[in-house]
This record gives structure tokens, sequence and C-alpha cells, in this order.
């Protein structure tokens, strides 16, 4: 499941109602690398992730995923179906399909997206859910699923594309405490894989715990970015000294 394939954004810039949300965003990410991005609420987080595989249309920049790379603000419809193909969303509140059973949600993408056979999609998606611990739930409904269980199946989801990139947008934020621990236990074995992962979370301690870099993000920009240790510990920007003290860190 190891990725070896690196990816690059460069310049991305987006803005809603003219209003700047990105500014000249650059990152580099090495394959098997796991980056966390902190910062304050409103910075432009989650719209850069949604940015990356067109969730939102970026205004200007580049994206390269391996040998794909894309004009950011002339991207055609083949150029984002490729970016989708290798990447795999984890979205904050689930997404995912009321009216489709557990098994019917992760196979969704892998038909509609990687062009997957129904009976092949079943069979990686049956198997993904073995792998979460979800088995016995592939023909449940999300309604009938708690908040984890229905995170842990996007999740799921995520994991049976075989991305060359993750992105988890704050993929605990809607849960209720209680909850969490078992969200955050799988993201640990996903990470354990050295699956390469773009991770906009709150949680600290699991940020330190899990990432190999920190992205620390204010006013549509990467201020400052170090290891854990670096970030958490020796903070140089004094908006990032600000944010950690605010939060208790």
């Amino acid at each position: 499941m190891t990725s070896t394939t690196a990816t690059s954004i460069k310049g991305l810039m987006k803005s809603f109602g003219g209003a700047p949300v990105l500014d000249s965003i650059d990152l580099d990410i090495a394959a098997g690398e796991r980056v966390a991005i902190i910062g304050p609420s409103g910075t432009g987080k989650s719209t850069f992730l949604r940015c990356i595989n067109y969730l939102d249309r970026p205004d200007a920049g580049q994206i390269s995923i391996g040998d794909l790379t894309v004009d950011a603000a002339h991207a055609r419809r083949s150029d984002i179906l490729g970016l989708r193909r290798r990447t795999g969303f984890v979205f904050q509140n689930y997404a995912l399909f009321a009216n489709k059973t557990a098994v019917e949600n992760i196979m969704e993408a892998l038909v509609t997206v990687q062009r997957l056979s129904k009976t092949e999609a079943a069979m990686r998606a049956r198997a993904v859910l073995d792998d979460i611990g979800l088995a016995d739930k592939a023909n449940s409904y999300p309604a009938s699923l708690s908040g984890g269980q229905q995170q842990r199946v996007g999740i799921g989801r995520a994991m049976a594309l075989n991305a060359d990139l993750l992105l988890f947008d704050e993929p605990t934020s809607a849960l209720d405490p209680e909850l969490v621990g078992e969200v955050l236990d799988l993201m640990r074995r996903v990470a354990e894989r050295r699956q390469t992962i773009l991770i906009v979370t709150h949680e600290m301690q699991f940020a330190r715990e899990i990432a190999d870099r920190i992205v620390f993000m204010h006013g549509g920009r990467i201020v400052e970015q170090g290891t854990p240790a670096q970030i958490f510990d020796a903070p140089q920007d004094p908006r990032l000294r600000q944010f950690l003290a605010r939060i208790g860190n």
C-alpha cells in the first residue's frame, strides 16, 4: 500500500467572492511522508485540501502527483479525474450516501472513478471493511451506524482506492468525544503503513505522534513548518507561539 509517488503543490491560490483564502501555497510531500496541517479556524486549511482534488477549483497554481501535473486554473475534466484517481478524501462529516450500505459506499468511487467492475469493487470493499473491523456492517446503512463507524467507513472508502495521497479534513471534528478514539486508532494504523498522508487536524497530540512534519497555516499562507519537536517545542513565528499558547499545547 506504500506509495512511491511524490506530491508537489506550487503557487496555489483561491479566493471566494474576491476575498483571498489561499495565498500562493507551496508544499512538497515525499512519498510515504505524513504531513499534518494545523492553524486557527478560517485560515484556509480545509480549502487547501479541497483544492488538491478539485472539490474546490483553484484560481491559480500547479498540482503534481506522480507523473501527473495539472495547471490548476485551466484543468480539463481529464486532469481533474486524474487527480481524483490519485487521491482519497476523508471528510469532516463522513459524506456517506444515506441510501447506500457501507459496502456500497466504499464501492461507489471504485466503480465511477477507477472503473472497476462491480464484482471486483465489491470484493475490494468487503476486504477493506474486514480490515477496519466492520465486516459485520457491510449491509448496514449509515443511519444505523454510530458516528465513529460512519467515519471509519469514510476512511475505508479512501483506503480502498489505493491512492497515492490520502487527504484527511479534520476527520474527528464531527464526532462525540467518546467516539474519537476509534477513528484515531484506525488512522494510526493507516499511518503505520507509510501511506502518504496530508491531514488537517485540531488533535495536537495525535499530530505530534503520527506526523513526520507539521505545517502551520495562518492567513491563507504556510507560516512555519518542521518536525513535531520543532513546531511544538521550539516554535519560531510569534503567530505559531500564540496559537499553541491559546490551545494549551
